[in-house]
């Protein structure tokens, strides 16, 4: 009788672990989409517009010309590019010198793509002499731009602000998404995931 009290313990025991794993995972699942796109913002009039590269670019590419157009910003900036676009003519930053080129060989093949396309895009305003900047990309995809520009930038990422394009719909709700939007959903957080256990080992 004891034998068997103990053996239905611990199987109520397993079974409560199971269906709390379960639960967890579940309620993670469902928060995982609105927390991605929780890190959205207004635009607010800065320096420069960062634009980022993607898989549908042609739709951020449409968010970051409609504010550069209507006087977000005097500057537009492509960093997988290496490219300024201005309301006005300037002249091309020199991505390509001696300076800029020995610094940015240095990056670790290991780097995220999303952090080398800050890292360039900070080498940009910096020559410029810029200091704000809108952050234009994917509404998934805001959440690790964030992230990275707090430790690219440091404090001078308090003056962006993450500005996730209209023209691509990105749904909140798990009962909205498809195969596809899942896959994004979960690279953004092997992404994330990657980027923070790497950066325990970079200064």
């Amino acid at each position: 009788m004891n034998q068997r009290y103990v053996l239905f313990r611990g199987l109520k025991s397993v079974l409560i672990g199971l269906l709390l794993v379960l639960v967890i995972s579940g309620a993670a699942a469902y928060e995982a989409p609105r927390f991605l796109l929780s890190s959205a913002d207004k635009p607010v009039k800065s320096d420069a517009i960062i634009l980022f590269l993607g898989g549908v670019f042609a739709e951020r590419e449409k968010e970051a010309f409609r504010l550069l157009h209507q006087g977000y910003a005097r500057y537009l900036i492509i960093p997988a590019f290496h490219r300024v676009i201005a309301r006005e003519p300037i002249p091309q930053p020199d991505t390509n010198s001696h300076t800029n080129s020995g610094v940015l060989k240095m990056i670790p093949p290991f780097y995220e793509r999303t952090h080398v396309e800050e890292l360039y895009a900070k080498k940009i305003m910096d020559s410029l002499g810029l200091k704000s900047a809108i952050m234009v990309s994917s509404p998934y995809h805001m959440r690790r731009i964030r992230l990275i520009a707090s430790r690219t930038f440091g404090e001078q990422s308090r003056s962006f602000s993450y500005v996730p394009t209209p023209f691509e719909y990105d749904p909140s709700s798990v009962w909205d998404m498809g195969r596809g939007k899942w896959m994004f959903v979960i690279n953004e957080y092997i992404k994330i995931c990657w980027f923070h256990l790497y950066s325990l080992f970079i200064s």
